[in-house]
């Protein structure tokens, strides 16, 4: 199955009264642990083997001196949106847990998680992977040690001994997930500890990696010292998406940019995990896009998807800037759970009550349904012989039954003829619509450029 996401134009032949925006997630939940805070920015949401959706985040506890440490907790939910704290501490085989929902021991040192995934094909024990950022050597070596850890079950987590995803050493935020492009885990991570872009990393076994490699970073087209905060992504329908946090609005000084300063979420995306490009460089989401605002930092570290086809986003909030102690972020941050529709990340919308037309390049038709992701007050599609500059429409608009309403998977019909008719063809797929916005089509076929269509046209082979 080939998904289209009109994150750019390459793949069409046309785009007629169609205007590219984000599109806009809507909030359903808000989670605040009530024994320690949240404010920083990590949290992980991943379905376990039990079919409950288990969160896991970094945040500060007080110990008995009233100094503020880092902490970690585990919270559980039914349905991904309301969580409840997980008593986790006593299986954990903590003696005097900080707090009963912890899964780690607290770090006076700011060691933190930097992501926390699942690897279906490892052993029982080793399922579910954290890379870890331990700040244990950092004062004395001024180095942070970047190590794996493996749990069977999500609360009991061993270090993976000899592991080191990151040999220069740095901090969170991280991305990862498993490419079908690389047959490999890849490991999106700033290249060194406080430099700000972002850089790529291989694993087959979470023991060798391959050589850090630079893939992302602001340009001239960003606020002045703008800098890439991190990137959490993830692997979808073929696609590679992309959080970027752009960090800005700091004063300008010589001196460290921690102090002050707000966090934004950009849309990125590529087409083998490696090589990145940004999308609109105008934010996602912001502070601002969520209730009881202004939240000055807002971090997208995780996203579930839901059986629906919808997503859950994860965001951790805060109404304070950067770099704000712990003990006034209390009561001051919170994991904010958004839900983004299926394919929602990037939408072609209509100006006024002007048609928009789109049509797609060249695709060899395999077979089976084609599925149209929209929203419309009149729509048709039209399958076009190839090679005929849409001359012959083997499938017309006027023949298309039209669609009006909003559905993630249209699956257009024609009072002549059908699609089952032209499998082995090559053809092109064109859509009008009005008032309304198109998501993507997907469908089982090979998309082509120009030459590969006109091989297959000649010799039967691209």
């Amino acid at each position: 199955m080939y998904k289209h996401l009109f994150f750019d134009d390459q793949r069409l032949f046309v785009r007629q009264g169609l205007h590219r925006e984000y599109g806009v997630p809507e909030q359903v939940g808000t989670f605040q642990d009530p024994n320690l805070t949240s404010p920083y920015g990590w949290c992980y949401a991943l379905r376990g083997l039990d079919g409950n959706i288990h969160l896991l985040y970094n945040g500060f506890v007080w110990d008995e001196n009233h100094n503020a440490i880092h902490g970690f907790g585990a919270a559980i939910s039914e349905d991904g949106i309301h969580f409840q704290p997980r008593n986790t501490a006593q299986a954990s085989g903590f003696d005097n847990p900080l707090v009963p929902n912890q899964i780690l021991p607290p770090s006076p040192q700011g060691s933190e998680i930097a992501v926390v995934l699942e690897d279906p094909q490892a052993s029982p024990e080793e399922r579910y992977k954290m890379l870890f950022c331990d700040n244990a050597k950092l004062q004395a070596e001024s180095r942070i040690q970047d190590r794996v850890l493996t749990s069977p079950d999500l609360f009991r987590w061993h270090p993976k001994e000899g592991a080191c995803w990151n040999p220069v050493g740095t901090e969170p935020i991280t991305g990862a997930f498993y490419n079908p492009a690389a047959k490999a885990f890849t490991i999106l991570t700033r290249p060194d500890w406080g430099q700000r872009r972002v850089a790529i990393t291989d694993t087959s076994d979470w023991m060798h990696f391959s050589p850090l490699e630079l893939c992302l970073q602001c340009d001239s087209l960003d606020e002045p010292l703008a800098e890439v905060y991190g990137m959490p992504a993830m692997e979808y329908d073929g696609w590679f998406i992309g959080f970027p946090l752009l960090f800005s609005g700091f004063p300008q000084g010589i001196f460290n940019k921690y102090s002050s300063g707000e966090m934004r979420v950009q849309l990125a995306y590529s087409l083998n995990g490696h090589h990145w490009q940004r999308s609109l460089h105008v934010p996602f989401l912001e502070g601002d896009m969520l209730p009881d605002g202004p939240w000055k930092m807002t971090f997208i570290s995780s996203v579930l998807r839901e059986k629906s086809g919808s997503l859950l986003l994860y965001v951790c909030a805060s109404h304070k800037q950067h770099g704000t102690p712990p003990a006034q972020m209390i009561g001051n941050a919170a994991i904010q759970i958004l839900r983004l529709r299926q394919d929602g990340f990037i939408r072609l919308v209509t100006h006024g009550d002007t048609p928009g037309v789109l049509a797609l390049r060249d695709t060899l038709w395999k077979g089976g349904p084609l599925r149209i992701n929209l929203q419309a007050k009149h729509a048709t599609c039209a399958i076009y012989e190839y090679n005929t500059n849409g001359e012959k429409a083997w499938l017309s608009h006027e023949d298309c039954i039209p669609f009006q309403g909003d559905s993630t998977q249209w699956t257009p019909q024609w009072r002549k003829g059908s699609l089952d008719e032209l499998q082995g063809k090559l053809l092109n797929i064109e859509v009008r619509l009005q008032n309304g916005a198109l998501y993507s089509i997907a469908y089982d076929g090979t998309p082509m450029m120009f030459a590969q269509a006109l091989r297959y046209h000649r010799f039967g082979t691209c």
